[in-house]
């Protein structure tokens, strides 16, 4: 576990992409929205492997996000609720769910229905707000926080040298 949080670590102060970063955190929030133990989890779990953005900060960011995302479950429900509900809609998800795979999905509950579909509306917002924190914590934050004496303080502390030695593997793979 110390590793996951070492290369997120790495990742924000080495000369990765901030876009790489940013895809990476906003894929975990989608997918962190969404209930786990169906089909369209697992395909997206599979595909986030095969975008391009930072692995570890995803794994990070997903299991990050598991946590506050029971707060959205009442918005989800509605949210999902009112789409599966909208008349338009009613014969177009009944053919969906009478292909073979589809209802494995479950996009019929509308816990997963409202939280794919808030995951797809804040992705890009969420992008654009992460990426322009990355930029922000490297010009901003990272100088001052590694020069300042609580850091060098904390180099002191075991569980903090366990965790340097852990960045400074990361980095030689790097």
């Amino acid at each position: 576990m110390i590793g996951f949080f070492a290369k997120v670590f790495v990742a924000l102060n080495s000369n990765s992409r901030p876009g790489e970063l940013a895809s990476g955190l906003a894929f975990g929030f989608l997918l962190a929205l969404i209930p786990g133990g169906n089909l369209l989890w697992a395909v997206l779990f599979i595909v986030a492997f095969f975008i391009k953005h930072n692995t570890g900060v995803f794994l990070v960011s997903l299991a990050l996000f598991r946590f506050i995302t029971p707060l959205f479950d009442p918005l989800l429900d509605r949210l999902g609720g009112a789409v599966l509900e909208f008349p338009a809609l009613q014969s177009l998800f009944t053919g969906l769910y009478n292909l073979p795979l589809l209802p494995y999905t479950s996009f019929n509950n509308s816990l997963v229905m409202g939280g794919f579909l808030l995951g797809l509306l804040l992705w890009v917002p969420l992008f654009i707000l992460f990426r322009l924190l990355v930029q922000i914590y490297r010009v901003r934050l990272a100088p001052k926080i590694s020069e300042s004496r609580l850091v060098r303080g904390l180099k002191a502390v075991p569980l903090v040298s366990k965790f340097l030695r852990a960045v400074e593997k990361v980095t030689a793979y790097v």
